[in-house]
C-alpha cells in the first residue's frame, strides 16, 4: 500500500509540474506580450512626435508664406501709389507743356 500511495504522490507531483510549467510558458508569453505593446506605443509616440514636428513646420511655412504675401500686398499698394503719383506729375507736365504751346 505504501508503494501505492508514493506512484499517486508521484503522479500528483507530475501534474503539478506539469501545471507550473504551462504557468511559466503562459507568464513567458504575457512577458513577450507586454514587451511588444511596449514596443509599439514607443512607436506610436515616435509617429506623434513626428506629425507634432511637421505640423508645426507646416503652421510655420502657412506664417511665412502669409507674412510674404502681405509684405507683397504692401509692396504692390506701394507700387500702384507711385505709379498713380507718376501719372499725376505726367499730367501736370502736359498741361504746363500746352499752356507753353
Amino acid at each position: 500500500m505504501s508503494q501505492e500511495i508514493i506512484e499517486d504522490l508521484n503522479k500528483k507531483l507530475k501534474i503539478q509540474s506539469d501545471i507550473i510549467k504551462g504557468y511559466e510558458k503562459v507568464l513567458r508569453l504575457n512577458e513577450q506580450e507586454l514587451s511588444n505593446a511596449d514596443e509599439i506605443i514607443r512607436m506610436y509616440e515616435q509617429i506623434i512626435d513626428y506629425s507634432r514636428s511637421e505640423l508645426r513646420e507646416a503652421k510655420e511655412t502657412v506664417q511665412a508664406s502669409s507674412m510674404v504675401s502681405n509684405l507683397s500686398r504692401e509692396e504692390l499698394m506701394s507700387a500702384f501709389d507711385k505709379i498713380k503719383s507718376l501719372e499725376e506729375a505726367n499730367r501736370k507736365l502736359r498741361e504746363e507743356s500746352l499752356k507753353f504751346s
